[in-house]
């Protein structure tokens, strides 16, 4: 049975996830072979091999529709989100230049936009208007880069930090799994994701013996992992396991770990 607070973001994760987008709401610049198979660019994220080209129109579209579920399930930022639509570009140019700008790794809309809004509601707003876009794109690269070969610690198309990880059922290999664009990656067997330090740590928690959390005592990051040896066969979704699993996140948090 679900806590209330995972209840409410699994309400809220299911209303965001009914969001659809057409075939070609974002395409990607092709990248010549050899920019692909050279050294310095195998260990960089597709998303700044392949630039995005988004739809502007699509992602103004979705990003009203987001900022409707943010506001039905956390009224309490109503105020901040109404400020934010108000100060959001209007004219196409503006739009496509706003939305071209989204998707560029590194960049700080706010600044580049030279825009005075509450950066957490802001940040917030952005993300999850960003993230079907993303998964799409992932889709439609991730034939160019054998995942299996990438052994990075940050996810192979957007460059994100992972939020979970598995333990394949098959051998034990170490997958992780990054929550924005949804892609799955071989890791390391042991060792911290974040920094890279071989010695990692992990604890468990009474009824939820399928899963472990690892922690880095170096730089105090710490992943939740699902050992699918111990999920019984039954169907995995690593979206949705990290949403079930926010008493681990509370847990490790306490000890003083962050993602």
């Amino acid at each position: 049975m679900l806590s209330n607070v995972q209840q409410s973001l699994a309400d809220f994760y299911s209303d965001l996830n009914k969001i659809s987008l057409p075939e070609d709401a974002i395409k990607y610049s092709e990248p010549l072979q050899k920019v692909l198979t050279s050294e310095k660019e195998q260990a960089m994220p597709l998303i700044k091999l392949c630039p995005p080209r988004v739809n502007a129109t699509e992602f103004f579209r979705v990003l009203q529709q987001v900022a409707g579920i943010i506001r039905e399930k956390h009224p309490e930022m109503g105020n901040e989100l109404s400020i934010i639509e108000a100060a959001l570009p209007i004219e196409k140019v503006e739009q496509e230049l706003f939305a071209a700008q989204a998707f560029v790794p590194d960049i700080n809309l706010l600044t580049s936009q030279k825009l005075d809004l509450p950066p957490e509601t802001f940040g917030f707003l952005l993300n999850h208007t960003i993230k079907p876009f993303i998964v799409q794109y992932a889709q439609k690269v991730t034939q160019l880069r054998d995942l299996d070969q990438w052994l990075h610690g940050n996810c192979p198309v957007c460059g994100s930090r992972p939020t979970f990880s598995l333990l394949d059922k098959e051998d034990g290999k170490r997958y992780l799994y990054c929550g924005l664009c949804e892609v799955k990656w071989r890791f390391q067997r042991l060792g911290c994701p974040f920094c890279l330090n071989s010695e990692s740590q992990f604890f468990t928690a009474e009824g939820m013996e399928k899963y472990r959390v690892y922690f880095c005592d170096h730089c105090h990051g710490y992943i939740k992992t699902l050992d699918e040896r111990k999920a019984g066969g039954e169907e995995i979704d690593l979206f949705w396991e990290d949403i079930k699993t926010v008493p681990l996140d509370i847990l490790a948090i306490k000890e003083g770990y962050c993602k």
